[in-house]
């Protein structure tokens, strides 16, 4: 003979209770991804500014004068001179912190959990994401504070900018171009800049934005070779040691001009001796704050973003 069954109805709280006692949590936690931060991977920091700058100035020297065949005893011989002109960038500081309470603390202990670390790093994450975006783009619309000019690497007045030529498409994207076309882009960005420079300036670093990067990375060159372009470039041109994908590149033409895209390429130099991040002062913690029953840590530091000494040492392809 069977015996019923006995069923035990649970209130709403006793039965939240034996779920949460059958919740089974990972030790460990699988935090937001974010895109790296490629600053100051890709300009050289320079933090020889003292802290306490408002600018930084340089001096940029020229050769002036002519020489022309003479006569023996001539006395009018012709002058040599140089001349120099300063150029001066201020110095912008950047700020956040983080707060937490006395609760937060005890809370945290209880858990096990560094709390004020996850909220340190966090705040690090955006000082260093705001130093990015000023590196590459400056004071434009992604910061847009009114009085601050900050020339960006991105579109900066003064590099070599050149728009990609029409491919057979009669487009200068290149997901419409052939292989041998993209190369030739390329080229023209090597050429323009040693054109322009009399064959000073040999810029080595290619930055393509994501898409165009995994374009060349797995296009053969020709039909009839397993060599991709990415890796030709790389073995056949004398300039270009390094070619980087970069995100931010994607969509950093101003909408204002009219491109087929509005992505662009940069060829350039990372030498100290052509730019440099300029950062006075690193990411600093400072001491906590206690109000009452709350804490706060301010969080500090400074910058001028990227200063390039050669503008010309660098071209820009646009439209890509």
């Amino acid at each position: 003979m069977k015996h019923p069954r006995t069923f035990i109805a649970l209130d709403e709280d006793e039965g939240i209770f034996f779920s949460k006692e059958l919740e089974y949590v990972k030790a460990r936690s699988y935090d937001r991804l974010y895109p790296e931060l490629l600053a100051r991977r890709l300009f050289p920091v320079d933090s020889s500014a003292h802290p306490g700058a408002a600018t930084i100035t340089y001096d940029s020297w020229d050769a002036l004068g002519v020489a022309k065949i003479i006569h023996s005893y001539a006395q009018d011989l012709p002058a040599s001179d140089v001349t120099a002109k300063q150029i001066t960038r201020r110095i912008y500081s950047q700020g956040t912190s983080f707060h937490y309470s006395l609760q937060d603390i005890r809370a945290a202990q209880f858990a096990g959990k560094p709390l004020t670390q996850r909220q340190a790093d966090s705040a690090r994450r955006q000082m260093l994401q705001l130093e990015n975006k000023i590196a590459f783009h400056g004071n434009d619309a992604a910061l847009g504070v009114p009085g601050i000019d900050i020339p960006g690497f991105i579109n900066h007045p003064n590099v070599n900018a050149v728009t990609a030529p029409d491919g057979a498409s009669t487009t200068t994207n290149w997901s419409t171009k052939t292989s041998e076309e993209i190369i030739a882009d390329i080229c023209l960005m090597v050429e323009t800049v040693r054109d322009v420079s009399n064959g000073v300036e040999s810029p080595s670093i290619l930055l393509l934005p994501e898409s165009q990067y995994t374009l060349i990375a797995c296009t053969p060159r020709t039909t009839t070779t397993e060599t991709t372009i990415l890796r030709w470039i790389l073995e056949s041109n004398p300039f270009i040691s390094e070619i980087i994908p970069v995100y931010n590149l994607k969509g950093s033409i101003p909408a204002s001009v009219a491109y087929d895209s509005e992505d662009c390429a940069i060829l350039y130099d990372r030498s100290p001796d052509k730019l440099t991040l300029e950062i006075p002062q690193d990411v600093e913690m400072l001491p906590v704050q206690e109000k009452a029953l709350s804490f706060s840590v301010p969080v500090h530091s400074r910058n001028a973003g990227v200063l390039i000494y050669y503008p010309k040492s660098i071209a820009q392809l646009n439209g890509i």
